[in-house]
């Protein structure tokens, strides 16, 4: 069964998800699956619900995958990384950028946890900084910004 595991964790590092969610499905699937309270599940349990989230769009079990796997390994980079993966892939970005921080500050230099917040981005600060976010002065002002930057850029490309 570690085998299994292995094999479905390497496969889900090389991008092939699908694939990886059939090898694991085949491990976990079973009435022989291995024990799940374990750090060596721990790896298989993240990765498993990377593929859950990114495959079959089910979020919810894939965090509560994630969740399990960080309380079993909490020192692992890759179980926040591919949490942040989920959140984000589930339109929670902020959440996802808090996964990822949180990871950082346990697993510094996890490559993997590094590269993962490096693809979150940063976001910039609202133009109105005492109004929320979500308030519509910000958002507008944030649109516009948004649109000037971009034709900018175009306009440079063209000008080439």
């Amino acid at each position: 069964m570690a085998a299994s595991i292995d094999a479905a964790i390497s496969t889900a590092r090389e991008g092939e998800y699908l694939a990886a969610l059939t090898l694991f499905l085949d491990v976990y699937g079973t009435a022989d699956s291995p024990p799940l309270n374990t750090p060596k599940a721990a790896s298989g349990l993240s990765w498993f619900g990377l593929c859950v989230a990114l495959v079959r769009k089910e979020f919810k079990p894939a965090i509560d995958l994630c969740r399990r796997a960080i309380d079993l390994e909490f020192y692992n980079g890759d179980h926040y990384a591919n949490l942040a993966r989920i959140y984000a892939a589930a339109g929670k970005r902020k959440k996802a950028v808090e996964t990822a921080d949180e990871g950082l500050r346990v697993a510094p230099e996890d490559q993997y946890l590094r590269e993962v917040r490096i693809q979150l981005g940063v976001r910039r600060r609202p133009a109105v900084p005492f109004l929320d976010r979500t308030n519509p002065i910000n958002v507008s002002l944030g649109q516009s910004s948004h649109a000037k930057k971009l034709a900018d850029r175009e306009r440079r490309r063209g000008g080439k």
